[in-house]
């Protein structure tokens, strides 16, 4: 094994035992515990994504509202605001671990 995965796992065992990720596993518990509210969130970040990758194959008007409409009727519920929060947080974690990786190694990619 390299250093390289070494330090990987270390990396991954230490997000895995730390405050954030802790926080979303105990938010994605409780949204899974009641019946069918994990698969209503999963089609609202479904339909996130698909707004974000085919926004020009789609009509943004009508998505962008529907998803709003599902967006506070959901939010009412606070395992679903727990849930998400705690997802939006690891994930600026993760975005932030990969920004200082990409900002210490120099590679030569021109912009775009």
């Amino acid at each position: 094994m390299s250093i390289i995965d070494v330090c990987v796992d270390k990396l991954v065992h230490a997000i895995k035992n730390g405050v954030v990720y802790k926080q979303y596993c105990t938010a994605l518990e409780e949204i899974k515990a009641v019946p069918g509210l994990k698969e209503q969130v999963d089609e609202l970040r479904k339909l996130n994504y698909q707004i974000q990758a085919e926004g020009d194959d789609i009509n943004l008007y009508d998505a962008i509202d529907d998803i709003d409409s599902k967006m506070d009727e959901l939010c009412r519920i606070p395992e679903v605001n727990r849930f998400l929060e705690a997802e939006l947080t690891l994930c600026r974690q993760l975005q932030s671990i990969d920004a200082s990786i990409h900002q210490g190694i120099q590679l030569d990619i021109p912009d775009l």
